[in-house]
């Protein structure tokens, strides 16, 4: 299992609209067998952290590029939201050990 982490700033006019995203976002991450999905905000600045489980690598590397293409209804979306656009999103993977 792979704890996958998303890591970006959504910038300030725009964070209602994000909100109603994230939202879509969470309710469609099972459909890529991901799961146990949470979203919190920084103290400072607007900066936002997801975190949820996917089982291999394979998925977490699929679901990386789909988060980084603008051509994706949903994950296409934060190009407007982030200052820079998608190539400004941070990712990591954390191998669980079982």
């Amino acid at each position: 299992m792979i704890q996958m982490i998303v890591q970006y700033e959504v910038k300030q006019n725009l964070l209602s609209q994000y909100h109603e995203t994230i939202d879509k976002i969470s309710t469609m991450l099972p459909d890529f067998e991901a799961d146990m999905f949470s979203c919190s905000q920084s103290d400072d600045r607007n900066m936002f952290i997801e975190s949820f489980y996917v089982p291999t690598e394979a998925h977490y590397h699929a679901l990386k590029k789909m988060r980084q293409s603008r051509n994706h209804s949903v994950f296409g979306i934060l190009e407007d939201f982030v200052p820079g656009g998608l190539e400004r999103i941070g990712f990591m993977a954390i191998k669980q050990k079982r």
